[in-house]
């Protein structure tokens, strides 16, 4: 029986080229979409997932009260975890895990490599993690404070083909090489993990030489927590919530709690106090994309399905009149859905596969089909039965419904409903492309808003490198020399780059200072001449200026925010505290940018020479070519610091790297929504098509009438556009609240203006005409004689 339904219905589909192509095509296209996106969304979900005993691990986190707000960050003390591990009978174990920003150099036998971060973490850090190990104990890899573990692929980096376990290699850490033994070689790590590194070193080598360190004030590391088995979350929080209190005596008043690893990745941001979202919200907004390409894609099919309907009828009753019950017709209607669904799969798999590796390029990921699991093969084809269902339903228990008597009769069939049903869904259809056009345009806007907002400071020519070996003591004839030779025209040090956050602290004082208030004041140590380098605008007083003025080693530079928060009317010369030692103030910025360019700058002071440095920021000569002055650059850097290889690094290259996930979910939107347009529009083509096939005799006798054919182009078109301007006008609000919405998790955003939704209005029809008058053009210039020579 089921083999004769497969026949019928391929017979259906041979003889019907136009409408089953049309459904193949723009089933395969949504299907394909959907494909892709959801094999991304479902990579975002495993992220961490992989950990054994993931459901007990858990990162603390900080919350303190400010200003009426509760404010949350991640970045703890490094006493707390052993403190949690032996003072609170429910944690199993507790790490710290800390990556530091600055340059390294490892060095076995002939290789020397440059990397600018250094990882450290606790004894226990592989055994609370399911990290696999190719060589070595994950209970005593890290248990030698000289030992240090890498991935394999930093193994072969190092030592080539050479065996790496148990070999010996020199870390220079601080302007000193350190001999270090390889007590563990780690599987590379997986794509799906938040943590990123190629080596660790234990703490314990940190503490043979500096101590335990002891400062509950000092948050510089990430603390993750392992809970014992049927030990409750929520007590466990409570017990710890004023740990830091109780070890500052009362002077630190923030709140400590843990929030699962499970959640770290989708669920990171916070908002007064309680998560508010995060990556989720783009996983939600591309899931409902794919889903919408779907639901597009069968809407085509419906339509297209119930508008043959008067074309099919007569099938329909003489069937019924030889014998062929209802249920009988339902399910041949639904095999031929399920066919189209199922040939439109296949294709939709091929395109996937080989369209794979330019998305991994574009999300940065390694997705992949995995044709060898039976699961997979299973859940494609339940995907493509609920396809074929779900598109077939509605035109297979319509079309099944037809009275046989009336139809043979030629009393024909009443098609309001039909008509209704279809208007709706392709109102339902347009709207969805609507939505996606006017997202489209917003994250376009917003990204470009932000990209041209004003950084404070002078992005080009302006590079730096880390401070290593010898750069240290000969820095002031490096500096001379680079400005003498016309390299740079200024060069200064800071404690980090001016692209990112290095430290920031709440506990800064000053005159009339509320005990209460407890913002967050960024942190950035400079060297003279930091305003000229960096290009920052002074506002008030100088830059700084040590060759004039000695005592700039305790001076102060705040920016405009910063003037602000302390309230401020004339900041040169005033005093503020920081750490115990009084800083004066003798200058004022603009605001400029150092962490996210999405949200509004926060309170900066520039504490000067006093501090530690670790970057060297150089002005280029404009002058000169920019290949021209890196090359003389690095002959400069290998005279003065010749046991460490070069590598500077491009300070405007390094703040569009700040924009490149949101480029990519543009990048994806775009993509997908041209996708779901051209899916629907072409729907609507098989829709005109067989629109004016119904139609033609009208048509043709309205030309021997005198009708013209711009006169009958407007006729046929306004039906087909009718639904479409209704489209536009519900669900231009829609999209409105869909941005509005998106858009609050920025500081710094644009607004919603009119423009966005009229544009919006016109590409749709636009697109939508064009497609209609493929048709409509050709119907109008036929030659009516063709049509109604048989009547």
């Amino acid at each position: 029986m089921l083999t004769n339904y497969i026949k019928v219905a391929l017979r259906f589909m041979i003889r019907n080229k136009t409408y089953s192509t049309i459904n193949v095509f723009g089933l395969a296209l949504g299907i394909t979409g959907a494909v892709l996106l959801f094999l991304w969304i479902e990579r975002e979900f495993s992220y961490d997932q992989f950990h054994t005993d993931k459901e007990r691990i858990y990162k603390a986190w900080n919350r303190t009260a400010n200003e009426g707000q509760l404010h949350c960050w991640d970045v703890t003390p490094r006493i707390l975890a052993p403190t949690l591990a032996t003072d609170f009978t429910s944690v199993e174990t507790a790490v710290s895990f800390a990556k530091y920003s600055d340059s390294y150099l490892f060095t076995s036998g002939e290789t020397r490599i440059m990397e600018n971060s250094v990882v450290f973490t606790d004894t226990q850090f592989l055994t609370m993690f399911s990290f696999p190990m190719a060589k070595g104990d994950v209970a005593s890899a890290l248990a030698n404070p000289n030992g240090i573990v890498l991935t394999e692929r930093f193994a072969r980096k190092l030592f080539g083909e050479r065996e790496a376990f148990g070999e010996s290699l020199t870390v220079g850490l601080s302007n000193t090489d350190f001999s270090f033994t390889v007590t563990g070689i780690l599987k590379d790590l997986p794509a799906n993990t938040d943590f990123h590194f190629d080596f660790l070193i234990p703490f314990l080598f940190l503490e043979t030489f500096e101590g335990k360190e002891m400062n509950w004030r000092n948050n510089s590391v990430s603390t993750y927590v392992k809970i014992k088995a049927g030990a409750d979350i929520e007590t466990l929080n409570a017990e710890i919530k004023d740990i830091k209190k109780k070890h500052t005596s009362g002077e630190d008043q923030t709140d400590v709690f843990l929030y699962p690893l499970t959640k770290m990745h989708l669920y990171a941001r916070f908002e007064n106090g309680v998560p508010a979202g995060g990556r989720i919200e783009i996983i939600r907004m591309l899931g409902i994309l794919g889903i919408c390409l779907i639901a597009i894609a069968c809407i085509n099919f419906i339509n297209l399905s119930t508008a043959r309907a008067k074309r099919r009828s007569k099938e329909v009753a003489v069937r019924k009149v030889t014998g062929a019950y209802r249920h009988s017709l339902i399910i041949q209607f639904l095999c031929e859905s399920i066919m189209i669904a199922l040939v439109a799969g296949i294709i939709s798999l091929v395109a996937v596969h080989l369209s794979i590796p330019a998305f991994n390029t574009l999300v940065q990921q390694q997705l992949s089909l995995d044709f060898k699991n039976v699961t997979f093969w299973a859940g494609a084809l339940a995907l493509i039965i609920f396809i074929g269902i779900l598109a077939g339903s509605y035109p297979a228990f319509y079309l099944s419904s037809f009275h046989p008597v009336r139809i043979l009769k030629g009393s024909g069939l009443t098609f309001t409903s039909r008509n209704t049903m279809r208007t709706l869904l392709v109102i339902f259809q347009f709207g969805f492309a609507v939505t996606l056009i006017v997202s489209t345009i917003v994250i376009h806007k917003q990204i470009s808003f932000v990209q041209n907002r004003e950084t404070g400071y002078e992005k080009n020519n302006l590079v730096y490198h880390f401070i290593t070996g010898d750069l240290e003591k000969n820095y002031q004839a490096y500096k001379h020399e680079l400005i003498q030779s016309g390299v740079a025209v200024s060069v200064t040090k800071t404690s980090s780059p001016i692209t990112k956050r290095m430290s920031n602290t709440t506990d800064i004082q000053w005159r009339e200072k509320d005990p209460q208030n407890k913002t967050v004041i960024e942190r950035f140590h400079v060297d003279e001449d930091i305003v000229t380098t960096a290009g920052l605008t002074l506002i008030e007083g100088r830059d700084m200026d040590l060759q004039r003025f000695p005592t700039d080693s305790s001076a102060v530079i705040l920016n405009e925010a910063a003037v602000k928060l302390m309230g401020f009317i004339n900041p040169i010369g005033e005093i503020i505290v920081d750490d115990g030692r009084e800083w004066k103030v003798v200058g004022v910025i603009k605001n400029f940018i150092l962490t996210s360019p999405y949200q509004k700058v926060e309170p900066m002071v520039l504490l000067g020479s006093m501090g530690w440095f670790n970057v060297i920021h150089i002005r280029l000569n404009p002058a000169n070519p920019v290949q021209q002055n890196i090359e003389e650059l690095s002959d400069l850097f290998s005279k003065y610091n010749p046991a460490y290889p070069f590598e500077c690094h491009f300070v405007d290259a390094e703040y569009e790297q700040k924009f490149a996930n949101l480029e990519t979910t543009l990048t994806i939107t775009t993509l997908f929504t041209s996708i779901a347009i051209f899916i629907a529009c072409l729907g609507l083509l098989g829709m005109s098509t067989y629109m004016i096939e119904s139609r033609i005799k009208v048509i043709c006798i309205r030309k021997v009438l005198g009708g013209s054919v711009l006169n009958i182009t407007q006729l046929l078109s306004y039906s087909s556009l009718k639904p479409i301007f209704i489209a536009i006008v519900l669900f231009s609000p829609v999209a409105w609240f869909l941005m509005n919405w998106w858009l609050t998790s920025f500081a710094y955003r644009i607004s919603l203006d009119g423009w966005i939704f009229l544009v919006a209005a016109f590409a749709i029809v636009l697109m939508s005409l064009i497609t209609i008058s493929i048709q409509t053009i050709g119907a109008a210039n036929s030659n009516p004689v063709n049509s109604l020579r048989n009547e």
